[in-house]
């Protein structure tokens, strides 16, 4: 299948998310490596960068493993998912949110607190350990991914992860190209391989957070907003180790 048949859904931001209840399912975190499979890379970016805190092997709710190998199936021969980050630690969450305030502050010094917070919203969720409306990353539930070609070389898909701008939005090359009605050779890729990505991801039961790319849910609250389901499955869940 051509990845032209498979363009881009339109996702509009993600509000009220915290209004959907939380039937927590009690299902356990597992380690994407004990997965044993070929077709799932694990390379945590936050561990590579010394984040304090930050694992070394990223875990995520067991349907959310055995989903991400049902993706990984769907990609051409010889490609693979490489998965960044899943779970993450209150302690990262907060180190995530605060550096990403900071570089706001430094950029936009005259905007108010309020604008301030709400801009690093969009990017990296409020840290918090309130039960009713927990992190996507603290659920279990939320992964960061792209996809690994034949020569386990990442697909180009016009950012890197974690790029906070306009280009990072999932749809931002097929928007550019409705506009102005055409892409250059290398934004034509970086739409092909986006595209390839959220097919795999959302025909496997996940939803893309439009805002990043990169970034998929299943189970937890932003996924049953999404996803038009009444209660989310996955809450705020702890690494028993």
């Amino acid at each position: 299948m051509n990845r032209n048949d498979y363009p881009l859904p339109y996702i509009h931001p993600i509000k009220d998310w915290k209004e959907i209840p939380i039937q927590e399912n009690k299902e356990e975190l597992v380690s994407i490596q004990s997965m044993n499979t070929a077709l799932l890379v694990v390379k945590p970016r936050y561990y590579a960068m010394g984040l304090p805190g930050a694992m070394s092997d990223c875990y995520v709710r067991r349907e959310v493993a055995l989903k991400l190998v049902e993706a990984a199936r769907k990609l051409p021969d010889g490609y693979k998912l490489l998965i960044w980050d899943g779970w993450r630690p209150f302690s990262v969450q907060k180190l995530l949110y605060e550096t990403y305030l900071n570089e706001l502050k430094d950029e936009h010094p005259y905007w108010s607190e309020e604008r301030l917070h709400e801009g690093a919203r969009q990017f990296v969720s409020y840290p918090t350990v309130d039960e009713d409306a927990p992190p996507p990353h603290s659920t279990g539930g939320a992964v960061d991914l792209t996809i690994l070609d034949e020569n386990d070389e990442p697909l180009d898909m016009g950012t890197g992860f974690d790029e906070f701008s306009d280009r990072a939005w999932t749809r931002y090359f097929d928007e550019k190209k409705k506009n102005e009605g055409t892409l250059n050779e290398k934004e034509e890729t970086y739409l092909q391989n986006r595209r390839l990505l959220v097919h795999v991801m959302t025909t496997s039961g996940f939803t893309n957070y439009s805002a990043e790319w990169w970034h998929f849910d299943y189970g937890n609250q932003w996924w049953a907003k999404q996803s038009d389901e009444p209660a989310a499955k996955y809450g705020l869940v702890n690494l028993e180790v």
